[in-house]
């Protein structure tokens, strides 16, 4: 490693204002060649707003050719918002907001414009969508609040979401907990496929719908934890916590009353990661970490009985900065082929940026080429022939893209997978062993690809979601394809594929529910349903049956799965700890040989590599997007923007063994190594937030922060049930202002910060989030001694290397600016804290005490500025936000002052700080009908939802307010 990493900096260049303006990284994937500078450009207006971007390809063709355009250009209003946007891969956006941040238009490049409505205090209430071939402009979705009145408060829905229609039905919220959490909803599917035109008459709407609805159910404790869920079809799963509020055991009672253990005797390390755990099927499933940094060093699952039957034993190697080295499970036989030894282990190899470059392992050796899944194997097979080993070798071009991959095998034929990239950018298409495909037609103006394979074409909605996929074209009959229909968060809720069979058009169908999936198939007249539920170090599902059950598979059949360090699908096994399915994965995602008990208990079988859902297609669902593992990369660009990189197709990085991406937006470390009890995994889900109300798609950031959080971690072990429940929270710029609080106060209350430096690092952070645009942002801060404390920020790839060289030895602030940190001293020996106490320093897992608390190695706000998010605007030139100039405001707080203590305390300063600097749209200013003003109190004990409670000031004349209290309008 030293050898090929050798004089291959990072080097990054500045203007004066701090803004960066270059990024220098040397690429070499081998030793004996010369290191190839990447320069990343970035141009910024005279306001700091970020203008342009380059990679390292296209920045290279610019310098020849000035006609080369930019991976982003973007253009901003005066009060600093994007306007429009502009992307080589996800064509250009045009937004237009209102005057308190909400997006009101959104134009694309496909001409498809979407259009939003708002009601008195800013919530949504309706959006219009017009495609490109539509004659009019359609309501795709209503939304509906509670009133004040009894009726909603027994319920504690006032004020709430209490109905909406989106593009799959309607969504009832019939109840909700105190916390705000939904308590229970319904879901009402439509009863045919149309142009859906929602009307503002409520029985026109109904007369759409399904009769039946499919009602869902929560209980929660005082704590907010879930204790029992219960899905549509009266199936309950209930979890029992331990006394830090983790969860120790899990229960299922089915609705026939059956009842079944789903994991107990849960174990935690001092990081908060799963140390053990025993399944259902009494199979222990035990993991070791590495103690200086949490990683996975070795997951071993142990069959029950006095012989101890090992079922997998997987023991990982990494590199200094993290990267899988090799994977190897002992429980796995060593077999002889063709002279050859095979053995279950798989080894990597990555260039100076960490792109993976080559791997071996083993395959089946009847290899597949595209989507299919290679020949299944059964257990008990004598055939010594049926694996192989095999090396591949990937090559990037300078942006990121795969262009080709050689495949060796140990016997048998080899092959090279040549992928064409456009010149200009990242649009790329598999050109098959010989032939010359043309990525220039492959895809449309908003990047989505049209073609899966040749012949297969892809259709797309308004929304570039994919909506069907059609495999086999028929001039008389019907043709076989896959539809697939989105709520209103973009979450996919049915699959329905049709295929043409003895003159027969049959129809499968699946409709997905909170924890719940019905499975439907005509043609064999078969009726189940499937209950997924993942239990920290395994997965489960559940099969339920109501007709035509095959013979040989169980009724109410649980289904234990045994995953890796990338959540995929290694092992399944039954309720007897008896093998059902094995399957061995490419790095890339592909299958690369897989073995069952038999073709029936196979068949049930769909979740699969990083533990998403396997289509019919050969495509993998992750949520916001659907991934090619034949061609490793994705399918359309990323809708969150370049939060992974400029390339809005690379799969994680080109580094899919270190990193995994759980709702096909960014990468995130394996989960195992995710699971530890840190910070940021708190505000992880208001990531989400944030990204979806700043670019105008508040249901889809919210299931964004979601799917996040539960994928790397949850807030004090608490799972989220549905993101829909913060429907209400604010305009971007508002989304960005309470993520920030939620940090801030954590490091507050636990530094001892007074409201003074407090809200000094609120400042420092606005000052400087310009120069970290399209970047996520990653907060540190120094030991206290003697009462110094320092605050960092810098771009969130800078918060691993932080975290690595932590892990070694105490970094030197020098250190930590070459890394791209920006810093600001909040309290100086002179300048102590006299609001507070410092706060006792948290232990790491060997109870010492760590250097530097990194807040935030993953983003704590991600500037969205893709082909269909606006990012976070800035109401205000941020470069006053730190300085030392004449507050906006006067506020006299004579009123309020005994309600400036503690957590209530610093978030109403936060308030202040935002109120005094000018920043209205990050607390909804605005006035009201009593001629009160309003701001939120983002983070304040009291509030669970935008808005629960507010700051109230009186105008008193000129620049002057008096504050006079607080208010909860959604109590009477």
């Amino acid at each position: 490693m030293s050898s090929l990493h050798q004089h291959t900096p990072s080097l990054t260049a500045f203007d004066p204002r701090g803004l960066t303006l270059r990024t220098v990284a040397y690429h070499r994937a081998q030793a004996q060649d010369e290191p190839q500078a990447r320069v990343h450009r970035q141009t910024f207006s005279a306001g700091g707003q970020l203008q342009q971007q380059w990679d390292a390809r296209l920045h290279r063709l610019h310098e020849t050719d000035p006609a080369v355009q930019a991976n982003q250009r973007l253009r901003h209003s005066l009060s600093g918002r994007v306007l429009r946007s502009h992307s080589i891969d996800a064509g250009w956006r045009i937004a237009l907001s209102g005057i308190a941040g909400q997006l009101l238009s959104v134009w694309d490049a496909r001409g498809s414009l979407q259009r939003y409505e708002f009601d008195a205090v800013l919530r949504p209430v309706a959006v219009y969508e017009q495609a490109d071939d539509d004659t009019r402009e359609r309501c795709t979705e209503r939304l509906e609040y509670a009133a004040m009145n009894t009726q909603h408060s027994a319920r504690n829905q006032c004020g709430r979401l209490i109905r909406h229609d989106d593009p799959a039905g309607s969504v009832l919220y019939e109840q909700y907990a105190l916390s705000g959490a939904i308590a229970q909803q319904g879901r009402l599917f439509l009863r045919a496929e149309e142009a859906l035109d929602w009307s503002a008459q409520l029985d026109v709407r109904k007369a759409q719908l399904e009769t039946e609805c499919h009602t869902s159910a929560w209980r929660y404790d005082a704590l907010g934890g879930l204790v029992e869920q219960t899905d549509a079809k009266e199936n309950r799963q209930q979890t029992l916590y331990g006394p830090e509020g983790e969860p120790t055991e899990a229960l299922l009672v089915f609705s026939s009353g059956t009842r079944k253990r789903l994991f107990d005797l849960r174990t935690y390390n001092a990081q908060g990661q799963v140390e053990s755990e025993r399944a259902g099927n009494n199979v222990l499933t035990l993991a070791t970490y590495r103690p200086h940094d949490g990683r996975l060093l070795r997951l071993t699952a142990r069959k029950p009985g006095s012989t101890q039957v090992i079922l997998q034993d997987l023991t990982y190697t990494y590199d200094r900065v993290g990267n899988v080295l090799s994977i190897r499970d002992a429980a796995q036989p060593t077999t002889w082929a063709s002279n050859t030894k095979i053995e279950a282990t798989a080894s990597f190899e990555y260039d100076t940026l960490y792109q993976l470059i080559k791997a071996t392992g083993r395959e089946n050796a009847q290899h597949a080429i595209g989507p299919a899944l290679p020949a299944l194997v059964q257990f008990g097979s004598t055939d010594s022939s049926l694996l192989r080993n095999y090396i591949r070798h990937y090559q990037y071009n300078e942006g990121g893209n795969l262009v080709q991959m050689q495949h060796v095998p140990s016997s048998g034929q080899g092959y090279t997978q040549r992928i064409n990239t456009a010149a200009h950018s990242n649009h790329s298409v598999f050109n098959g062993l010989d032939s010359h495909a043309d990525p220039l037609n492959g895809f449309d103006k908003n990047g989505n690809q049209q073609l899966l394979m040749r012949g297969q074409a892809m259709s797309w909605n308004a929304r570039n979601q994919l909506q069907r996929v059609t495999q086999v074209v028929r001039e008389q009959g019907g043709s076989d394809d896959e539809t697939y229909g989105y709520d209103g968060a973009g979450l996919r809720v049915f699959k329905r594929r049709s295929s043409l069979a003895k003159n027969r058009q049959h129809i499968e169908q699946v409709r997905y529910l909170p924890g719940l999936e019905l499975h439907s198939n005509d043609a064999t007249g078969e009726s189940f349903n499937v209950l997924s539920i993942e239990a920290g170090l395994n997965r489960i599902r559940a099969l339920v049956w109501e007709h035509k059950r095959p013979a040989g598979v169980a009724d109410e059949q649980l289904r234990f799965s045994l995953v890796d360090a990338t959540t995929s699908s290694t092992l399944e096994l039954d309720e007897q700890a008896a093998l059902l399915s094995q399957e061995g994965y490419y790095p890339f995602g592909g299958t690369a040989w897989w073995a069952a008990k038999s073709q029936v208990e196979v068949r049930f079988k769909t979740v699969r590599y990083s533990g998403k859902e396997r289509d019919a297609t050969g495509l993998y669902y992750y949520g916001y997007r659907y991934y090619a593992p034949w061609l490793m990369r994705w399918i359309s660009p990323d809708p969150s923007g370049d939060a992974d990189s400029l390339n809005l197709y690379a799969m994680v990085g080109n580094n899919p063994v270190t990193f995994t991406d759980v709702a096909g937006l960014a990468p995130n470390l394996t989960l195992v190594r995710s699971l530890a009890r840190i910070i940021i995994t708190g505000a992880l889900t208001l990531v989400g937030y944030a990204l979806g109300w700043a670019a105008g798609y508040p249901r889809e950031g919210a299931m964004t922060g979601a799917a996040a959080g539960v994928g790397l971690g949850l807030m004090s072990w608490r799972t989220s049930v549905a993101a829909e429940q913060l429907q209400s929270m604010g305009s971007g710029e508002e989304g960005y202002a309470q993520l920030v609080a939620n940090v801030i106060l954590e490091t507050s209350k636990r530094r001892g910060l007074s409201r003074e430096e407090t809200n000094r690092l609120v400042n420092f952070i606005y000052t400087h989030r310009q120069g970290y645009q399209g970047e996520g942002l990653a907060i540190a801060f120094s030991p206290a001694a003697n009462e110094n404390i320092y605050a960092y920020i810098g771009p969130a790839r800078a918060g691993l290397q932080l975290n690595v060289m932590e892990s070694t030895r105490e970094p030197t602030p020098r250190e930590i600016r070459q890394l791209g940190f920006k810093s600001i001293q909040l309290r100086d020996s002179d300048r102590a804290s006299t609001s507070a106490p410092p706060a006792s320093r948290p232990s790491s897992a060997q109870g010492s005490v760590s250097q530097f608390e990194t807040q935030a190695a993953t983003p704590l706000a991600r500037k969205k500025l893709g082909n269909r998010q606006q990012p976070v605007p800035s109401v205000e030139s941020t470069s006053q936000a730190g300085a030392a100039s004449e507050p906006r405001f006067i506020i006299d707080e004579s009123q309020i002052t005994h309600l400036m203590e503690g957590a209530a305390g610093r978030s109403i300063g936060i308030t202040l700080g935002h109120l005094q600097e000018g920043r209205f749209a990050a607390v909804n200013w605005h006035r009201h009908a009593d001629r009160l003003w309003s701001a939120d109190l983002h983070g304040h004990p009291g509030s669970t939802r935008r808005g629960a409670v507010r700051l109230m000031l009186e105008h008193t004349g000129g620049r002057t307010y008096r504050a006079v209290g607080l208010r909860d309008p959604h109590r009477r």
